[in-house]
């Protein structure tokens, strides 16, 4: 299974309440880029409640669909009007075409899942996204840019989920995978969030 999987039906009702505020700025900033990119197709990869692709449609990005696997996280998503919008479906693993998107959005997943799923899911990003699209994360970070308050609110948010998530958070930003999963790609732009602990990365599929 890709990701979301462990989220229980409650996390799953309280996840965009709780995160609202936080992560309005992050979900704009990627509507943002991708309407400034004129991207036609998009997928949000481990969409979870689909609230980044409620932005985009917003942003007028109508074109736009997610995968989840997480039953709990797609139900809330189908009671906000995603329906037809949000699809079962592992990420690691789709059955889409080969350059089928415009871009492909990976939005605070990669971190929770098993190194080797993670790294399948950005491979998985890269098939499906046409070359020279866009493949944006958005995810955790931590170096000299990010704040120690960055940093505790980090920790505390992903230890109070817990269990496989968190020992997975710990060994993706241990291991700084993502850098290894991008090695190669071009970045054409690069932003931070939340203190500093939260990184937005375009990359420009080869």
């Amino acid at each position: 299974m890709s990701t979301h999987n462990h989220y229980s039906h409650f996390l799953a009702r309280i996840y965009d309440k709780v995160l609202h505020i936080p992560v309005r700025n992050i979900r704009s900033s990627v509507a943002k880029v991708i309407k400034n990119n004129g991207s036609g197709r998009v997928i949000d990869l481990c969409c979870g409640t689909g609230n980044q692709i409620v932005y985009l449609r917003k942003a007028g990005i109508e074109n736009s669909i997610g995968i989840d696997i997480s039953d709990n996280m797609l139900h809330q998503a189908w009671r906000n009007g995603l329906k037809d919008v949000c699809l079962k479906m592992d990420a690691s693993a789709t059955t889409f075409h080969n350059d089928e998107f415009d871009a492909a959005i990976m939005s605070f997943s990669l971190h929770e899942m098993h190194a080797d799923t993670a790294q399948k899911v950005f491979l998985e990003s890269k098939r499906i996204v046409k070359p020279g699209g866009l493949l944006i994360v958005v995810d955790y970070c931590f170096d000299e840019q990010t704040q120690p308050v960055g940093r505790f609110a980090t920790r505390a948010v992903e230890r109070f989920v817990g269990g496989d998530h968190y020992r997975n958070f710990k060994y993706f930003m241990g291991n700084a995978l993502l850098s290894k999963f991008s090695d190669g790609l071009s970045v054409r732009e690069k932003k931070r969030f939340l203190f500093g602990a939260v990184g937005l990365w375009v990359y420009i599929n080869d």
